[in-house]
């Protein structure tokens, strides 16, 4: 072999050491078992909090296999797993960024869930308000302990990890709040003409006391009555009702407390089932119409009858409307209404009066 073969053969195997220093790199198997953790760790640290990183990562993890796999079938000497390595290590970032961005996401659900219960126990503690001077105060008491209930394991919930089980609870607080503000929001008015009527008839019934004599004016859904004489207020009574006085009475034995203008027929000092007595002029003319319109539409059953027997009486202070559909006061009030109610007096009953008294 000749000078010139010599430096040939010896320059193709400088080549060749060249070609094979330069592909036969070993596949990056380290890294990739350390990014594999990475991805576990951010799967366990909820990383899938954050979809668009999460998937980022998991595709650069399967690219850079591909490509292993596919440089792994070529020549030792032709192999380039840099492109791998690049991707292994742009998976490992997007993993910590799935983790950090994931938790800001949980951080800010976090912040609308504490908003939403705090929002929910505004509504519950109006509420809570609305149910004590609410007609049927003792009928909404189980709705009530439920919509508390419920709120109260929500608030228990903030300390979970799992804001699936969180919102679980919360809509649960909130289904029960509504329900109860439902409750409360239908309080029985037939027509919506009628809280412009009790307005007209206390209107009326103070105008009247100017120039006659004294008047009992109650709101049920306050639960009070207040005595009346020549125009002013002098006095206020805690009230209890007949234990159905959502509504209007409508017939005998729906336990209702009836509401209209009406006049003392009678004054028992003595010889009444309940202390004392004012007995009223129910049914009136009023409510013998709204009664037989309800008969003619087939609202009634044939069975019953109007009633009557109403009274504003003493035995009250129980704390519970528990009357058939009586007035019931406190024996000592009892006293002091009877000291200035008589015969020909008025008693004005109303479901409710928006700004009176002011």
């Amino acid at each position: 072999m000749n000078r010139k073969q010599r430096i040939i053969t010896s320059g193709v195997g400088i080549l060749l050491c060249a070609f094979a220093l330069a592909g036969c790199a070993s596949a990056p198997l380290e890294l990739s078992q350390q990014t594999w953790s990475y991805l576990k760790s951010s799967d366990e640290r909820g990383g899938r909090g954050a979809p668009e990183a999460w998937n980022q990562a998991h595709a650069q993890y399967d690219s850079a296999w591909q490509i292993i796999n596919t440089e792994n079938t070529k020549w030792f000497f032709l192999r380039d797993y840099a492109l791998a390595e690049s991707l292994l290590i742009r998976a490992s970032t997007s993993a910590n960024r799935a983790i950090i961005v994931a938790k800001e996401n949980r951080d800010r659900r976090r912040e609308a869930l504490a908003k939403q219960m705090t929002d929910l126990q505004d509504r519950l503690n109006v509420q809570r308000e609305e149910a004590d001077n609410h007609l049927a105060r003792l009928q909404l008491r189980d709705d009530l302990t439920r919509a508390e209930l419920k709120l109260s394991v929500a608030w228990t919930s903030q300390k979970m990890d799992s804001l699936e089980l969180i919102e679980a609870a919360i809509e649960d607080a909130r289904t029960a709040i509504s329900s109860l503000e439902a409750r409360l929001a239908d309080d029985g008015v037939e027509d919506g003409r009628q809280p412009h009527l009790w307005k007209q008839w206390i209107q009326e019934t103070v105008e009247w006391t100017k120039t006659g004599g004294n008047a009992l004016v109650v709101l049920k859904a306050e639960h009070r009555a207040y005595l009346v004489k020549k125009g002013r207020i002098l006095d206020m009574f805690p009230v209890e009702l007949g234990y159905r006085s959502a509504r209007g009475k409508l017939h005998s034995g729906d336990a209702a407390t009836p509401e209209g203008q009406y006049r003392v027929t009678k004054k028992r000092e003595t010889g009444s089932k309940y202390y004392k007595a004012l007995m009223l002029d129910y049914p009136n003319a009023e409510d013998k119409v709204r009664y037989d319109k309800a008969r003619r539409n087939g609202e009634l059953p044939k069975w019953v009858r109007i009633g009557g027997d109403i009274e504003v009486h003493g035995e009250g202070g129980r704390g519970t409307d528990w009357t058939k559909g009586c007035v019931a006061l406190a024996n000592n009030d009892m006293d002091r209404v009877m000291s200035y109610m008589d015969v020909g007096d008025r008693v004005t009953i109303v479901r409710r009066a928006e700004g009176w008294p002011k």
